[in-house]
C-alpha cells in the first residue's frame, strides 16, 4: 500500500479525487517494464545498489511521486535479509573489544600508538572462525541500505499499474470516517465471501436490503470510533480489493482531508476501471476458528460441523453470516452459531436487538464475556447463548446444543 506523501490526489467541489493512470498508457507501461527488471536484476545485491539505480531511473520530474509511488509497490513484493555469517551485532562486539585488546598492549610500549586496521579484523576473524572478508562484508549488514534482495515476486507492467490505482483509492480511504456501499443482487456465495470480508477485517456494519434485492453496507471507520488509530484505517482500506470482485456497486466515503482534516468525499463505482489484485476466497476463517472446528470433530458427537453455511437475512434489516452449521447426524436437525469475539460493545449491543427481532429459532451465539458480563445482559433471543472467556470450547458448545434436540 502507499504511503500518505505518495498519494496523489486533488480536491474539486469537496471531494477527493485520485489522480489515476490509464494502465494501456504506453510511457507508463515502459516505466513500469523497467521498474520490474531492476528490481528482478538485483537479486542477491545489497540494497543500495537498487536504491542507485532507481535514483537514477526515477529522476526528479514533476511525475516523481507517481515513480516512487511504482517503486513502493514493487519494494512491497521483495524480502530483504541480512546477509552475515554471524549476528552483526556479534560481528562489532568482537571488533571493538579485538580493537580496545590492541591499543591496551600498544599502550605499554613507549612507541606513538599505531593502530593496524586489518591485524584487528585478522584477530577477530580467528576468534570468530570465519574469514576476513565476511568481517568485512557483514560488519554492518543489518543497515537497512546493507540488507541483501533475496526475493522478488515479478509481476507483469499493466498489472503494476492496476494495482498502482487501487492502491491510490486505498490510500484515500485510509482517512475514511464512513463507507456507504450499495452491492446488486449476486449469488449466495459471493455475497457470503463479502460479508465474512467485512467481519475478517473487524468492520462495524450496519446492513439492509434493498427492494431491488441486493445490499446497502454502512461501514464505521477509524475516524468515527477510534480516533487515533491507524491500524482501523488500513482494514477498511484494505477491504476494497474484496469489493472489486463484484459488478453494479457504488462507494461514497466521508474523509478527512489534510492536516487541516477537512471534512469531504469520495465517490467510486464498478466502471471497471479499478480491477482487484486479490482473489475472492469465502473459504477464509481465522485460525481459532478453525481450530475449534477440529477440536469439536474429535469429540465423536451425534452433530456434524459444516462451516458454509448460508445467509440469513435479518428481516431486511441485516444480515448473518454464520460461523458455523451444526446438523445432527440423526434428526437433520440444523443450528447455527455465530460467534462475537473482539467487537464494539455498542455494535453488539446493536446488532443482538436485530437477532433478537428477526433471528432463526435455532441459533447459538457465542459472545465474548468481555462483551457480556452474563445472561442477564442479553435479553431475550431467539436461541442459546454461550458466553466464553477466550474462546469457545466445544465440549461447552456441545451441552448448548444439546438444548435443541
Amino acid at each position: 500500500m502507499l504511503t500518505s506523501d505518495l498519494v496523489l490526489a486533488r480536491v474539486y467541489k469537496k471531494k477527493v479525487r485520485p489522480r489515476f493512470i490509464g494502465d494501456r498508457d504506453p510511457e507508463m507501461l515502459e516505466l513500469a517494464g523497467q521498474l520490474i527488471e531492476t528490481f528482478a536484476g538485483h537479486r542477491g545485491e545489497p540494497r543500495h545498489r537498487l536504491d542507485a539505480e532507481l535514483g537514477e531511473l526515477l529522476g526528479t520530474g514533476t511525475d516523481f511521486q507517481r515513480h516512487r509511488g511504482l517503486a513502493k509497490l514493487l519494494f512491497d513484493r521483495c524480502e530483504f535479509e541480512a546477509a552475515a555469517p554471524v549476528e552483526p551485532e556479534q560481528l562489532r562486539a568482537q571488533v571493538f573489544q579485538s580493537a580496545a585488546a590492541a591499543y591496551r598492549s600498544e599502550a605499554e610500549d613507549a612507541q606513538p600508538f599505531e593502530f593496524d586496521r586489518s591485524e584487528v579484523l585478522e584477530t577477530s576473524a580467528a576468534e570468530l572462525g570465519v574469514a576476513v572478508d565476511a568481517i568485512e562484508q557483514g560488519l554492518y549488514a543489518d543497515l537497512k541500505s546493507e540488507q541483501v534482495l533475496q526475493d522478488f515476486k515479478p509481476c507483469g507492467a499493466e498489472w503494476l499499474l492496476r494495482r498502482y490505482n487501487v492502491a491510490l483509492a486505498q490510500g484515500v480511504l485510509l482517512r475514511a470516517s464512513r463507507l456507504d456501499i450499495e452491492l446488486a443482487p449476486a449469488t449466495a456465495a459471493k455475497h457470503r465471501a463479502l460479508f465474512r470480508k467485512v467481519k475478517f477485517f473487524q468492520l462495524m456494519h450496519r446492513v439492509k436490503r434493498l427492494p431491488e434485492g441486493g445490499w446497502r453496507l454502512t461501514l464505521d471507520g477509524p475516524v468515527s470510533v477510534f480516533k487515533s488509530s491507524g491500524k482501523y484505517g488500513l482494514q477498511m482500506a484494505s477491504f476494497l480489493p474484496t469489493l472489486l470482485h463484484f459488478e453494479g456497486w457504488t462507494l461514497e466515503a466521508a474523509v478527512e482531508w489534510g492536516p487541516k482534516r477537512r471534512k469531504l468525499t469520495f465517490a467510486l463505482e464498478s466502471d471497471g476501471k479499478l480491477r482487484s489484485h486479490t482473489r475472492l476466497d469465502g473459504q477464509w476463517q481465522p485460525e481459532e476458528i478453525k481450530a475449534f472446528g477440529v477440536r469439536f470433530d474429535e469429540l465423536g458427537s451425534e452433530w456434524r460441523l459444516d462451516p458454509d453455511g448460508d445467509l440469513v437475512d435479518l428481516g431486511g434489516e441485516g444480515v448473518l453470516v454464520p460461523d458455523f452449521v451444526f446438523e445432527h447426524r440423526r434428526t437433520g436437525l440444523r443450528v447455527v452459531m455465530e460467534i462475537y469475539g473482539f467487537w464494539n460493545r455498542g455494535a453488539v449491543a446493536s446488532r443482538l436487538k436485530l437477532i433478537r427481532k428477526h433471528g432463526p429459532e435455532r441459533l447459538l451465539l457465542a459472545i465474548s464475556s468481555q462483551l457480556a458480563a452474563g445472561r442477564e445482559e442479553l435479553g431475550e433471543l431467539t436461541g442459546e447463548v454461550y458466553v466464553f472467556r477466550t474462546q469457545p470450547v466445544p465440549r461447552k458448545v456441545l451441552k448448548a446444543l444439546e438444548s435443541f434436540s
